[in-house]
């Protein structure tokens, strides 16, 4: 078997539990972006709250991070926000990163602040990428090489 639904394709990432630092009186300092290295185009991400109530659904928001610059003279930093994605709670979601020829980038989790715990689990595929683009070319190529032979024959 072969492609995302083998689990031998699935590498754990990472897994933890993230808590709000609790502030002054009955307020808390909302949980810090989380940055996790990626080298895989094709993602899950994995988010559960125990504390959440029972008709939240969001979890997270996730950003594609380039670290490249258009120039060694640009005065930003080298991250450059290329994609985000929303994700829900209490449930993996597969995000396809578009592939921009640019491996590692950082995958940057941005939990709400209304969410005081958050425990995530984030997977990277490793089997071999499926280029639609390709089997879609290759598909026509045949077509053509068979219309082709069949003009020949005529």
């Amino acid at each position: 078997m072969t492609g995302i639904s083998d689990s031998l394709n699935w590498d754990l990432v990472q897994r933890q539990t993230y808590i709000a630092t609790p502030g002054p009186e009955t307020s808390y300092i909302p949980i810090s972006p989380i940055s996790i290295v990626c080298d895989s185009y094709l993602m899950m991400f994995g988010f559960r709250n125990d504390l959440a109530k029972s008709h939240w659904r969001f979890a997270a928001r996730v950003h594609m991070k380039l670290l490249t610059l258009p120039s060694s003279t640009s005065e930003f930093m080298a991250s450059v926000d290329a994609f985000s994605i929303g994700c829900g709670l209490r449930e993996l979601s597969l995000v396809k990163f578009p592939n921009l020829g640019l491996l590692p980038f950082v995958a940057e989790i941005r939990i709400p602040k209304w969410h005081r715990q958050m425990y995530i689990e984030v997977w990277k595929y490793s089997g071999d990428e499926i280029d639609t683009n390709a089997q879609s070319l290759s598909l026509i190529q045949s077509q053509l090489s068979q219309i082709e032979s069949q003009i020949d024959a005529l």
